[in-house]
């Protein structure tokens, strides 16, 4: 029986404790959202580089389930590796290339459309992967999904201007 990414990573979303609710609901405000956007992900970096890997500012701050995603830039052809939030979605991992609801995608979602193959990191392991751009439907399941581990994902697709992006990410990948 083939182990899914969830399992092989060793991946839990953590119950969030009090504070980091109300982290997650200031996150989701227009104000917090301006304060994050700019702050999480070289929070996340830094944490991740002084702890070795084990530890990240937003899963300590707010219980986010996060993984270090490295793609391949759309167009530089180099490698990029950016601290992402992952939903899991049954065996797999979900990406929502929500943007914290800017209207504008994140670079690594243009990365994936660009390459599906990529590489997430957690915890010390690293898997390579395919990203799967899904439809409709299936989005609105993984949103489901998104919404239980973060409330703020229904407020940040509300404030978006387009469709929101959504990947599932499955093993294999070239990377």
């Amino acid at each position: 029986m083939a182990v899914g990414l969830t399992q092989d990573l060793g991946l839990t979303t953590p119950r969030p404790n009090g504070l980091q609710r109300a982290v997650q609901r200031i996150g989701s405000t227009d104000l917090g959202t301006a304060v994050f956007s700019r702050l999480i992900g070289p929070l996340d970096k830094a944490v991740h580089r002084i702890t070795k890997g084990r530890v990240t500012f937003s899963r300590s701050l707010a219980a986010f389930p996060v993984v270090m995603l490295t793609t391949i830039g759309a167009r530089t052809g180099a490698a990029r590796t950016v601290p992402v939030n992952v939903i899991p979605y049954g065996d797999d991992l979900a990406l929502v290339a929500s943007n914290f609801g800017r209207g504008k995608l994140p670079g690594w979602a243009h990365n994936l459309m660009a390459n599906p193959d990529a590489t997430v990191s957690v915890a010390g392991k690293s898997r390579s992967v395919e990203a799967q751009l899904v439809g409709a439907d299936q989005a609105e399941s993984v949103f489901a999904a998104a919404v239980r581990v973060y409330p703020g994902y229904a407020r940040y697709r509300a404030k978006a201007a387009s469709v929101i992006p959504v990947f599932i990410l499955i093993p294999g990948g070239q990377t």
